[in-house]
């Protein structure tokens, strides 16, 4: 019974031990500690309940096109462009805080290069968004092939901007190998 014990407070020590290390690394990744300080920063606490549905909506609407196009419906096209253009107005309130979030942000070095990543993707989202809106508009209208095809290879860039902005921005929160593309 006696080596039970000490095999229980060896595992009990270990457990404690990385409890103690993951905690160290969650507040070394933690770059904002604290209650929010002043109006700017209590709006852009708001960012990463916002930026998921704009987000959603565009990889949705890509898969939406997607389907209007091996199943030649147009309905699907027209959720496609509901969703393209309800995600470019989402997409302002979404950078705005992300905008007023990043004031409050303090990064090392190596983590400087990430949130570029970030904004740039983050920046280039809404305005795709919002280019893609307008094709998707346009196209309703003419019905030019030409534009059609503009009009789906901007949505793409744009779920592809948002999924850059999004998966830098995890990398941001969660440390930068927490999930690892290449």
């Amino acid at each position: 019974m006696c080596s039970s014990n000490r095999i229980r407070s060896q595992v009990m020590i270990g457990a404690a031990a990385v409890a103690a290390v993951t905690l160290s690394d969650a507040a070394a990744r933690a770059t904002v500690s604290g209650p929010p300080d002043g109006l700017s920063d209590a709006v852009g606490h708001w960012h990463p309940l916002l930026v998921h549905f704009p987000v959603a909506l565009l990889l949705i609407a890509v898969v939406a096109e997607g389907l209007c196009v091996i199943r030649r419906d147009g309905r699907y096209a027209d959720a496609a462009r509901f969703m393209v253009t309800a995600a470019a107005w989402l997409s302002i309130p979404t950078a705005v805080t992300g905008f007023l979030r990043a004031d409050a942000l303090t990064l090392d070095a190596a983590r400087q290069s990430l949130f570029a990543v970030h904004r740039i993707a983050g920046i280039a989202t809404p305005v795709l968004a919002f280019l893609a809106a307008g094709l998707a508009e346009g196209t309703r209208r003419s019905g030019q092939v030409w534009e059609q095809m503009l009009y789906r290879i901007v949505l793409l860039l744009a779920a592809v901007a948002a999924g850059v902005a999004g998966h830098y921005g995890g990398q941001l929160v969660f440390g930068a190998g927490f999930f690892r593309l290449w």
